[in-house]
C-alpha cells in the first residue's frame, strides 16, 4: 500500500505528521501516544506545534527553565 501511495504522489511522512497532528486536537496526547505506540513525548511535541490546550494537559510534567524563588 505505500508503494501505491507513493506512486500516487502522496507524501507518507507528512501525511502521518498531518494526522498526529490533527488527532491531538481532538484527543490529549496522552491517549494519542498510547493508542498510536508514539511516546507521550513525541505526542506532546506534536500537540505544542498544534498550538493544542491539551498540550496543557495536567498528565504532562513539565520542567521550568526559571529559577526556583
Amino acid at each position: 500500500m505505500m508503494d501505491r501511495l507513493r506512486d500516487l504522489g502522496v507524501n507518507l511522512l507528512g501525511a502521518r505528521n498531518r494526522a498526529i497532528g490533527e488527532l491531538v486536537l481532538e484527543v490529549p496526547a496522552s491517549l494519542d501516544a498510547d493508542a498510536l505506540g508514539y511516546s507521550a513525548k513525541v505526542a506532546f511535541l506534536h500537540a505544542d506545534k498544534a498550538a493544542e490546550p491539551w498540550a496543557r494537559y495536567t498528565g504532562r510534567s513539565v520542567t521550568s527553565t526559571q529559577p526556583a524563588l
